[in-house]
């Protein structure tokens, strides 16, 4: 169970960071929409870029939580980790195409 408990820590980490980065990206958006109408363009795209990294976040805290301290529902919560990466990976290529 090593091995899960790293990926699932790596997994958190590497979602946090990006959610942590576009909500940084997505506040220097809402104060330049007026002064760059290009941003306004992208807006949406940033928006569901950030929110989709946020519930990834998310999800991959309850997974590493569960498996850490060996809670009853840690396999549902890991099968939803991978079904949220899975959603992820499905969902950021179809906004970026």
């Amino acid at each position: 169970m090593k091995a899960l408990n790293i990926f699932n820590a790596v997994m958190l980490a590497l979602a946090a960071t990006f959610a942590v980065t576009l909500g940084a990206v997505w506040i220097m958006y809402a104060f330049n929409l007026d002064v760059e109408p290009r941003l306004r363009a992208e807006w949406r795209l940033v928006t569901q870029m950030t929110l989709s990294f946020l519930v990834l976040t998310l999800v991959a805290a309850f997974a590493f939580w569960g498996q850490h301290r060996q809670r009853a529902w840690r396999w549902p919560a890991q099968g939803a980790q991978l079904l949220a990466l899975a959603g992820s990976i499905w969902w950021l290529s179809r906004l970026l195409t």
